[in-house]
């Protein structure tokens, strides 16, 4: 008994694992290789790979993978770099840079949804406040959620306004964690602060970076609430990212076949990069320091 104890003590992480991420992949690829029909047959016809050939001729998929990278792309661009900046003005003492770090989480502590409709009324093109401070100054209305050239960057940077805190959260504690000594003794050497920037803070909290920067392209690749709850994919699919593609598929058309083989794509992809990312960008220990 003494032998299998630790399989026992762990045997319920593995069934709660095995029925909310095995059994759902299981079921998805079942799906994908038959034409369901969301909530109409129960015996569905098998088709093969007849979903996956769909997919790939069809230009809206297409588009949304596209839409999906450079979604990733130009939110970890600020969802990086902004929460750093932030990190390195805030790590100060004092009772002002504690409050300013306090209002700081009020971005990432309300609920998507919340933000998603605040921020439709902020930019409603008739009665939002953001076009009544645009009128005040004399300036035409902007419709920026309605235009198929705006709607994307005003999403990635409302996107990236929920995720900056906690980013900054995150490198603030490791900026904390270096000792102060470190700073003093390169002010000694005559390092100015760009130098300890970049070899004293940069090596010391490139693993938080570096996680940082997998939560935030995961988080980011598989958004889906704020972009269904302010443009539905629209206008004219200009916002349509593979999360929103397949809920449509599933939800609106009730092709589940279809919206499981664009899901087993999705995570696929996911795990491709995540295992890129891992071997590529992981932080090694530099060996024969003394």
């Amino acid at each position: 008994m003494k032998k299998y104890r630790g399989l026992i003590f762990v045997l319920p992480v593995i069934i709660l694992v095995l029925f909310i991420v095995v059994l759902p992949i299981i079921t998805m690829l079942n799906n994908s290789l038959r034409d369901v029909r969301f909530g109409f047959e129960k015996n569905p016809a098998f088709t093969g790979l007849k979903n996956y050939l769909d997919l790939l001729e069809d230009e809206t998929f297409i588009d949304s993978i596209g839409k999906s990278f450079l979604w990733t792309a130009e939110n970890l661009l600020i969802q990086l770099t902004v929460p750093l900046l932030l990190a390195l003005l805030l790590n100060r003492k004092g009772r002002f840079y504690q409050f300013v770090r306090s209002v700081l989480l009020i971005p990432w502590i309300l609920p998507m949804v919340v933000v998603s409709i605040v921020w439709r009324w902020l930019l409603e093109p008739n009665i939002g406040y953001v076009n009544y401070l645009i009128k005040g100054l004399g300036l035409p209305l902007v419709n920026f959620l309605g235009s198929t050239s705006l709607a994307f960057h005003i999403l990635v940077l409302i996107n990236s306004w929920h995720f900056i805190p906690f980013g900054t959260i995150l490198m603030l504690a490791a900026l904390s964690t270096i000792p102060t000594s470190l700073y003093d003794a390169a002010k000694v050497d005559g390092a100015n602060s760009f130098r300890r920037l970049i070899h004293i803070t940069f090596p010391l909290i490139g693993r938080i970076i570096w996680f940082v920067g997998l939560l935030a392209f995961m988080w980011s690749f598989n958004t889906f609430d704020l972009i269904w709850l302010t443009t539905q994919g629209g206008p004219a699919n200009s916002t349509m990212t593979l999360p929103t593609y397949i809920y449509k598929l599933a939800f609106k058309t009730y092709e589940a076949g279809r919206a499981s083989a664009a899901a087993l794509i999705s995570t696929l992809i996911l795990i491709g990069v995540a295992v890129i990312y891992f071997i590529v960008f992981t932080p090694r220990e530099k060996k024969g320091v003394a």
